[in-house]
Formats: structure tokens, sequence, C-alpha cells
């Protein structure tokens, strides 16, 4: 999940939507970046912190079911 997470902030938003043309919505320039700064922050906020933290919860969940 974190692969995948990382995969879509680098490559997804901040080069695919963020520096290439191909997301230019015609009559919305104006509303470029189209991800702004705080929400960029908590996307990767989550995607760093979040994605391990989740994984780690699914560990558990999962051993809780093995060891029963």
């Amino acid at each position: 999940m974190m692969i995948e997470g990382l995969f879509d902030r680098l490559f997804i938003d901040f080069y695919w939507v963020g520096k290439t043309k191909a997301w230019i919505i015609p009559g919305t320039e104006e509303l470029m970046p189209y991800i702004y700064g705080k929400t960029l922050a908590v996307k990767w906020i989550g995607t760093m912190i979040g994605s391990p933290i989740f994984a780690a919860a699914l560990s558990g969940i999962m051993m809780i079911f093995i060891r029963g």
C-alpha cells in the first residue's frame, strides 16, 4: 500500500497532474494548481504515516485469527 501511495503522490499527483498539460481542463486554468498545499500535505502525511499504521492494524487483526 505504501508503494502504491508513493507512486500516486510522486508520479500521478506531482508529475502527471502538476507538470504535464494532460490535466488542463479548458476554462479552469485560473484554478491551477489543482492540488493545493494543505491537501497535498494531508495526502503525504496519510501516505507516510497512515499506511504503516493501517498495515500494522491489519497485521494485528490477522494475528488474532491465526492464534485463535
